[in-house]
């Protein structure tokens, strides 16, 4: 990471909490919720990628793909190891985007889900169970574009900046915690003060 932020954004220690799972928990694919279906984002205008990352993430405070250039930005995208998938929710023209996903499997046998999470206006659906469901089933199984390596470990990380809910989300999901991490991470300034404010909760 940069030691230089664009105008906007602070470093602020957080401590993150990293969590594995060693074998499939979801040998079935779950069945979607009514209305719903989860699209693949293929190579994704950088624009829309950004607008999808900052409807799920915003509340959160998530920077790690707006602090990326373009070019860095458009080279991880047109990588066919990342996987960004989108759900959907409702019929035909009325359809709204309710979250997403997206995995990387640039380390053969090695799974990440790098980022997961629903828009504000569809959380407590149950519609975030399903979707961890799904990645779950589909890391375990099918393999990377240019590996025939079985997935041997699927893991995610957390932190303090995320929902409190997350991480016993993720361990009643079947992940165990593997590693705790204490480290300088970039957040918008505004975030920051709002967590330090009085009504910030």
């Amino acid at each position: 990471m940069t030691d230089a932020l664009p105008p906007g954004y602070a470093f602020v220690t957080v401590r993150t909490t990293h969590l594995e799972m060693l074998e499939n928990a979801v040998p079935v694919a779950p069945e979607a919720p009514p209305s719903c279906a989860i699209e693949r984002l293929i190579r994704p205008p950088l624009e829309e990628y950004r607008a999808l990352f900052l409807a799920v993430g915003g509340e959160w405070g998530w920077t790690g793909r707006l602090l990326m250039t373009d070019a860095e930005l458009a080279a991880l995208l047109d990588d066919d190891r990342i996987e960004i998938w989108r759900l959907v929710s409702g019929p035909g023209s009325n359809t709204q985007i309710a979250g997403f996903i997206e995995l990387d499997r640039r380390v053969p046998g090695d799974v990440e889900i790098v980022y997961f999470g629903l828009t504000p206006e569809f959380i407590g659906r149950g519609l975030g169970g399903f979707l961890l469901r799904w990645a779950i089933h589909r890391s375990w199984t099918s393999a990377g574009p240019d590996s025939d390596a079985p997935t041997k470990r699927l893991w995610l990380h957390t932190c303090d900046f995320d929902s409190p809910a997350a991480l016993p989300f993720y361990k009643k999901a079947g992940f165990q915690i593997c590693e705790e991490t204490e480290g300088p991470e970039a957040y918008p300034e505004a975030h920051i003060a709002g967590r330090k404010s009085p009504s910030a909760g």
